[in-house]
């Protein structure tokens, strides 16, 4: 909805805008005022996305607002670089107006979607993903954006086709297997130390597990690190 906003200071100014009604050049051009809140806009967009599309709504056909010698914008409400949004730009001199436009910024961007439709605890390979052009504002916290992130992974659930994918929705590969022998691996102060030990549990980066030690038979707690190894906290 288009909100419109006039304050009229004494009876002489009032006669002169309505003098001023009978000559079409002491309207503002509506293409004036959407630069104004368009400049405004893409003036707080971060750096690497100035090439956002910006469009302002309004104003209304053949709704006129005297000429203006200084306009200025400002957020109405929330603040927000990308999406809808509303702008507020007011007329200061010679006459005072203001009223509020309605703004969308789109800024497209690289996602990457299932394929085809996917089950969970599938591996995904690149076969599986596609790359789309997006606008920002519609896809959701944690959105992957390339491929090589993805590719490897396991889906915890299923996907359509089409679906964006995040980090949230994919674990790593299993990299440690039950009764697998695995390094167990304690560093300290300078210090490093291996162990041979016996996985008690399958594990995925970052996941925490237990181990048996096979020299001491004592069985431990560490967190499965990128090369397959369980990192176990050194005792005091």
């Amino acid at each position: 909805m288009l909100l419109v906003t006039f304050t009229v200071i004494g009876a002489g100014l009032w006669a002169s805008s309505m003098a001023a009604a009978a000559d079409a050049t002491a309207w503002e051009p509506a293409e004036s005022i959407r630069q104004v809140v368009e400049h405004f806009v893409r003036s707080r967009l971060p750096q690497q996305s100035q090439d956002a599309r910006i469009t302002v709504q309004g104003p209304v056909e053949g709704l006129h607002f005297p000429r203006c010698g200084h306009m200025q914008a400002r957020d109405f409400g929330a603040a927000n670089p990308f999406g809808a949004q509303t702008v507020e730009v007011a007329c200061l001199t010679p006459q005072v107006w203001s009223l509020y436009l309605p703004v969308q910024v789109a800024w497209p961007q690289g996602a990457v979607v299932a394929a085809r439709a996917l089950s969970a605890g599938h591996v995904l390979t690149e076969d599986d993903l596609a790359v789309v052009q997006r606008d920002l504002s519609s896809l959701p916290a944690g959105v992957i954006t390339k491929p090589a992130q993805a590719i490897g992974r396991v889906l915890q659930y299923g996907v359509a086709a089409g679906q964006s994918f995040t980090h949230g929705m994919l674990a790593g590969p299993q990299l440690i297997h039950y009764g697998q022998s695995v390094s167990l691996v304690a560093l300290g102060q300078g210090i490093r130390l291996v162990a041979l030990g016996t996985a008690m549990g399958n594990g995925r980066q970052g996941q925490t597990i237990l181990a048996r030690n096979v020299q001491s038979g004592k069985v431990v707690t560490g967190v499965v690190d990128g090369a397959g190894q369980i990192m176990v906290a050194m005792g005091p």
